[in-house]
Order: C-alpha cells, then sequence, then structure tokens
C-alpha cells in the first residue's frame, strides 16, 4: 500500500512538473505541497516506529 501510495504521488508530481515546463499553468503551491507530502510521510514513519517499539516491548 505504502509503495502505490509513493507511486501515485510520484505521477502527480510528474504531471504537474511537465504541464508547468510546457506553460500549460502557473503552480504556486508546488513548494507547499511537497512539504506537505514529505510531514506526511515522516509522521506516518514515526508512528510505524513507535508502534514498532510498542509491540517489541510487549512480547
Amino acid at each position: 500500500m505504502k509503495t502505490a501510495s509513493r507511486l501515485l504521488q510520484i505521477i502527480a508530481l510528474s504531471a504537474c512538473f511537465t504541464a508547468q515546463a510546457h506553460g500549460a499553468f502557473s503552480m504556486p503551491g508546488v513548494r507547499q505541497a511537497m512539504r506537505t507530502i514529505d510531514n506526511a510521510s515522516q509522521s506516518a514513519s514515526q508512528t510505524s516506529a513507535t508502534v514498532k517499539i510498542a509491540e517489541a516491548m510487549l512480547s
């Protein structure tokens, strides 16, 4: 599931960059969108690590 999500994000960003390169539209929020995606993936990684630590402690 994580791989599919990452693949969709890459495809979406590639489409946006391609459209901007061809001058189809301007995208002032791309940098913010990339920060949001990065923060979401970091948060998910931290949550996953916390769950693994808790599971190891309970075992």
